[in-house]
C-alpha cells in the first residue's frame, strides 16, 4: 500500500504548528487527519481557532496551545488539549528552541505571483517564526487569501507539499456593543488623544472603544490584530499613522481578524503591514512609540490591581496572550498609558472586582489604569491601600460593602 504524499513529509512524534484565526488551513488539516494513525506521538500546536476542525482531531494526535478560548476550552476541559501558559512574546523562542519546538508548519498562502512568491496575507504572528524553525512547510494555497506586505512573503520553493483550494476563510464578524460597553469605552477614550498610537484587543468592548475614538485625528496602530473597524478607520483617514515614531505612515499588526469584507479592505490598504510577533510584541519597538495607548480586557481584577485573563470558576477559558507584553511596554513609552477595561459585574450579577483573583495573569506592578462603567482607577504608583480604595469605587455598588470588609481583613 502506497504512503499518501502528505505523510512522506511528516514523522511520528512531530510537533506540527498550525496557523491560526483567518489563516487556519482547514482543508490541509482535514487531509492530515485522514492519516492520523500514521503519526503516533505527534501533536498539533494551535492558536485561536474560529472553526471546529480541532474538535475532529483523533486521539492518535495530541493537541497543545497557549490559548484557552472556545473551542479550545472544551478540549482542555476534556483533557484532549494541553495548555501552556505563555506570553505572546515568548512564542518565537518556544517554537524555535523551547518545549514547543516545531518540526513542521501547516500554513495558508495566497496563489503565487509570476516569480513564485505567495503571501501569508491574513496572519504572520507566530506563523512566521514556525516557518523559520520548521524542518518542513506544508501549505494550503487558497484563492481567497489577500496579498498584504510585511513578514508574509513565502516562496513556493520553501513549500515541500501543497494543495490548492478556494475554500472560504473563517470569519470573525464584529458585533454591536451594548450601552454598558459604550459607557466603559467612554472612560477609556479620555486617554486617547489626536496622534495616539493604539493597541486594542478583540470583542465588543474593543469595538466600543474604537467607535468612541473615531473623532480623533491621525491615530496610529501597532497591535496584535486588526479587524473591520480599524480597517475602515484607515480607509476613512482617521488612522493615518503620521505621528508614529516607529514605522511612520504604516499600520502594523500580526493578523487580520474580521469578516470577508475585511479581507477586501486589507488588500486595498497600501499602508498596512502584517508582521511577526518579533515585531508586534517587541518591547523596544513599543517603548519607542510616543503617546502609545494599549487597551485590553480581563475576566476579573482584584483590590491590589492584579488581572486575571485566563480562568473562570477553575476552568481555563482565556489566555495569557499579549496583554502583559503591551501593559509592561506601553508605560515605558513617552506619554504611554495602558488600560484594562471590563464591566464591574458578570451577566449573572457576580462581581468582577474581587478581593483576590483566582489566577494572576498580570501582576499589580504591571497595571496602570483599570476602568469599569463606574469610573476609572489609576493604580500606577499607588499604595496597596489606595489601590483597594480606588478599585472599590469602580466596583458595582451592591458589592462595595463586601469588598470593603475584605479589604479591612487584608489590612488594606
Amino acid at each position: 500500500m502506497s504512503v499518501p504524499e502528505i505523510m512522506t513529509y511528516l514523522r511520528p512524534g512531530d510537533t506540527i504548528a498550525v496557523e491560526q484565526v483567518l489563516g487556519e488551513p482547514t482543508a490541509l488539516v482535514d487531509e492530515l487527519l485522514q492519516h492520523a494513525d500514521m503519526l503516533p506521538g505527534s501533536r498539533l500546536f494551535v492558536g485561536m481557532s474560529l472553526t471546529d476542525v480541532m474538535t475532529r482531531v483523533p486521539t492518535e494526535i495530541g493537541l497543545v496551545s497557549t490559548v484557552g478560548m472556545s473551542p479550545n476550552s472544551k478540549l482542555i476541559g476534556e483533557n484532549r488539549m494541553q495548555l501552556v501558559p505563555a506570553h505572546m512574546s515568548q512564542l518565537p523562542w518556544l517554537l524555535s528552541e523551547g518545549t514547543l519546538k516545531v518540526d513542521a508548519a501547516l500554513i495558508l498562502l495566497s496563489p503565487p505571483d509570476a516569480e513564485g512568491w505567495c503571501s501569508l496575507g491574513v496572519t504572520s504572528d507566530y506563523t512566521w517564526h514556525a516557518i523559520t524553525a520548521a524542518r518542513v512547510v506544508l501549505a494550503e494555497i487558497n484563492d481567497n487569501v489577500p496579498v498584504v506586505p510585511g513578514d508574509t512573503r513565502v516562496h513556493v520553493d520553501q513549500v515541500a507539499y501543497s494543495i490548492r483550494t478556494n475554500r472560504p476563510l473563517p470569519e470573525y464578524p464584529r458585533s454591536d456593543p451594548s450601552d454598558l460597553e459604550r459607557v466603559i469605552a467612554a472612560n477609556v477614550a479620555r486617554y486617547v488623544r489626536d496622534g495616539s498610537c493604539i493597541q486594542v484587543g478583540i470583542g465588543k468592548l474593543s469595538e466600543a472603544v474604537l467607535q468612541a475614538v473615531a473623532d480623533r485625528r491621525d491615530l496610529g496602530v501597532h497591535s496584535g490584530m486588526v479587524g473591520d473597524t480599524m480597517l475602515e478607520m484607515m480607509r476613512d483617514g482617521i488612522i493615518t499613522n503620521r505621528a508614529k515614531d516607529v514605522d511612520p505612515g504604516l499600520a502594523v499588526a500580526g493578523s487580520i481578524l474580521g469578516s470577508y469584507r475585511a479581507l477586501g479592505l486589507a488588500a486595498e490598504e497600501k499602508n498596512l503591514r502584517i508582521v511577526s510577533i518579533g515585531q508586534t510584541h517587541d518591547p523596544a519597538r513599543i517603548q519607542a512609540l510616543s503617546n502609545f495607548v494599549c487597551v485590553n480586557s480581563a475576566l476579573e481584577v482584584d483590590l491590589f490591581g492584579q488581572i486575571n485573563s485566563e480562568t473562570a470558576g477553575g476552568r481555563y477559558v482565556g489566555a495569557t496572550g499579549g496583554g502583559v507584553d503591551f501593559l509592561r511596554s506601553s508605560v515605558r513609552a513617552p506619554d504611554g498609558r495602558s488600560i484594562v477595561a471590563l464591566p464591574s459585574s458578570t451577566g449573572k450579577g457576580r462581581t468582577r472586582v474581587v478581593p483576590r483573583v483566582e489566577t494572576v495573569t498580570a501582576l499589580a506592578t504591571d497595571v496602570d489604569v483599570i476602568t469599569t462603567e463606574h469610573g476609572v482607577a489609576e493604580l500606577r504608583g499607588a499604595s496597596a491601600g489606595e489601590r483597594a480604595e480606588r478599585m472599590i469605587a469602580i466596583a458595582a455598588p451592591e458589592h462595595r460593602e463586601r469588598l470593603c470588609k475584605a479589604a479591612a481583613e487584608m489590612g488594606l
